[in-house]
């Protein structure tokens, strides 16, 4: 019986050791984890750094460009004429002749809304005879 008391203690040792390696050998695991974040995390750093280095310059460039844009006046005539020409090419007919064709429209257009509108009732005038 201290034979098989024996075997149970070597067994209950044994599975101590084990249980022990285990949980030493996930404590390593979990320090490898927290040393390569720890070196991802100074990279991704590194990088961040070096790409607000890069952007500086670009930011200045960005802002000249877009206060020469919003500085700049336009006008409206460049784009009328443009507006003008291709419209010319489109249908053939120049600027006062649209403005010609509009007027023409609007006549039309006063025209039949007369047409629409009710007949006014005629009255007949009495016709008396003077003898």
């Amino acid at each position: 019986m201290s034979n098989l008391l024996d075997q149970a203690k070597t067994i209950l040792t044994i599975a101590k050791d084990t249980a022990k390696t285990s949980v030493t050998a996930g404590f390593g695991v979990y320090g490898t984890i927290l040393d390569e974040a720890s070196k991802s995390s100074d990279k991704a750093t590194q990088i961040f750094e070096s790409l607000v280095e890069r952007g500086a310059p670009v930011e200045s460039k960005l802002k000249e460009q877009t206060s020469a844009i919003f500085t700049k006046k336009t006008t409206s005539e460049p784009v009328k004429t443009k507006l003008q020409s291709i419209t010319g090419r489109f249908t053939g007919v120049q600027d006062s002749k649209l403005s010609e064709l509009e007027s023409k429209i609007d006549q039309l257009t006063v025209l039949i809304s007369e047409l629409n509108t009710a007949p006014k009732k005629v009255t007949k005038a009495k016709v008396t005879a003077e003898a």
